[in-house]
């Protein structure tokens, strides 16, 4: 038996916030495997953003498959994956967006998972 949902590679290793639509999911920084942009995708929903403007309506949101917003290719087919930091550091509208505190970025692994305490 199949499961006719795609899943991503584990969780996002890093995030800047909760979605405020499901108000569960953190919000994930994924790269895409064909034009490598970076988008912000929550874990739980499946919702993505092009940039930090989280508070806005998400550009796509994910049922069967998730297409990156920048060219249509699917955000949960491998290449495409959780961005490392050398990747966030090289995003320029996320470096744009920390540095003027719209975003803030948080290492999962030291974070989210304490959320709900």
């Amino acid at each position: 038996m199949t499961n006719n949902q795609p899943q991503f590679d584990s969780s996002p290793k890093f995030y800047v916030g909760f979605c405020h639509l499901c108000g569960t999911g953190p919000l994930g920084l994924r790269v895409c495997g064909d034009c490598a942009a970076v988008v912000i995708v929550c874990d739980e929903c499946d919702a993505a953003w092009t940039g930090a403007e989280i508070e806005q309506p998400p550009t796509t949101t994910g049922v069967t498959t998730l297409p990156c917003p920048h060219c249509n290719s699917d955000l949960f087919e491998p290449p495409a994956h959780w961005a490392d930091a050398e990747e966030m550091q090289a995003c320029e509208w996320l470096k744009q967006a920390t540095q003027q505190n719209r975003l803030v970025v948080r290492n999962s692994k030291d974070s989210y998972n304490s959320q709900s305490d």
